[in-house]
C-alpha cells in the first residue's frame, strides 16, 4: 500500500490565518485542530516575534513548530521530530543588525527613520494599534527591529538599495518597517525542509503556503501550493495562474485556501 504524504502548511498570521482588524480567528479554530488531528503539520512562518507566535499557539491549545521575526529562526521542530534542535537561528542578533544600520545608513535617510523600541508606551500603541499585553509581545525582539518611516517613495527605494548593500532586509508592513538579517520566510522553510528530509516520512511531503503581502512571495514560490488570501490592499497579488486564491478574507479565506487544495491533493 502506497504511504500517505506528509502534508505541511507554512502559513503567515496577520491578515492570512489572523483577522488583519481583531487579529482573531475563533470562526476557524475548530477547522484547524481538526486539520492538526488529521495529521497536517502547521508551521506559522511570520514576522511576529516568539512571543506574539507562542500567544496564539496558547489560544490553538495544541502544540506546534514555527518561524519567527521574517526567517530569522526556526522553534519547536522537535515536536515533529525529538531529536532536532529546538531552535535553530539563522540571523544575527539584533544588537548587531541595529548597529550596522544606525553606524551606516546616510543621515538623510536616517532623518526619515523613528525606531519604535525608542518611542514611550503610548506612541507604540498609537502605531501598532495593539494592547498592553500584545505590545510588550511585539516589541520584544531578538533579530529584527520596527521603525516608523515617514519618507515618500524615493525615499523607501534608497533604504531598500541601502539595506540590500548592508547584508540586510527591509519588510515593509501594513504599520511599520521591520529591519534584519539577510534572510526571509523562503530561506527559513528550505532550512526546515532540509531538516525534516533526513526522517523517512518526510523525505516526500506536500507542501502548502499561505500569505497575504509582498513579504510572502519567495516563500509561495518554494512551495508545491501557494494561496493567497486576499485583502483590499493587496489585488496587485491576486495571479489566479499562480495562486489559489481566497474569495474572502481571513479568517474564513485561510479555511477556504486550505478546504481547495486539500481536495485537489485528494
Amino acid at each position: 500500500m502506497k504511504q500517505k504524504k506528509e502534508v505541511l502548511i507554512f502559513t503567515d498570521l496577520d491578515g492570512s490565518l489572523l483577522n488583519n482588524e481583531t487579529f482573531k480567528f475563533d470562526e476557524i479554530k475548530n477547522f484547524l485542530l481538526k486539520c492538526l488531528n488529521n495529521g497536517i503539520k502547521l508551521i506559522p512562518t511570520s514576522s511576529k516575534t516568539d512571543l506574539e507566535i507562542e500567544q496564539f499557539i496558547n489560544e490553538l491549545n495544541y502544540k506546534i513548530p514555527y518561524i519567527s521575526e521574517n526567517g530569522s529562526s526556526i522553534h519547536n521542530l522537535d515536536i515533529l521530530k525529538p531529536d532536532i534542535s529546538k531552535e535553530i537561528i539563522l540571523a544575527r542578533p539584533l544588537p548587531e543588525i541595529q548597529k550596522i544600520f544606525v553606524e551606516n545608513i546616510n543621515t538623510k535617510l536616517l532623518s526619515y527613520c523613528s525606531l519604535l523600541s525608542e518611542m514611550d508606551i503610548e506612541k507604540q500603541t498609537k502605531i501598532l494599534g495593539l494592547s498592553k499585553k500584545k505590545l510588550e509581545a511585539s516589541m520584544n525582539r531578538n533579530y529584527t527591529f520596527l521603525i516608523s518611516f515617514n519618507g515618500g517613495k524615493e525615499a523607501i527605494e534608497q533604504l531598500n538599495i541601502a539595506c540590500k548593500k548592508l547584508g540586510l532586509a527591509i519588510n515593509q508592513g501594513g504599520r511599520v518597517f521591520s529591519i534584519g538579517d539577510n534572510v526571509n520566510k523562503s530561506i527559513a522553510v528550505k532550512k526546515t525542509l532540509n531538516a525534516l528530509s533526513n526522517y523517512q516520512e518526510f523525505k516526500d511531503v506536500i507542501t502548502i503556503g499561505i500569505g497575504d503581502s509582498p513579504n510572502d512571495l519567495e516563500m509561495l514560490d518554494y512551495v508545491d501550493f501557494p494561496c493567497v488570501i486576499k485583502n483590499k490592499n493587496n489585488q496587485n497579488l491576486l495571479n489566479r495562474d499562480k495562486y489559489t486564491i481566497s474569495t474572502k478574507e481571513a479568517p474564513l479565506g485561510w479555511m477556504e485556501v486550505v478546504k481547495m487544495v486539500l481536495e485537489k491533493i485528494h
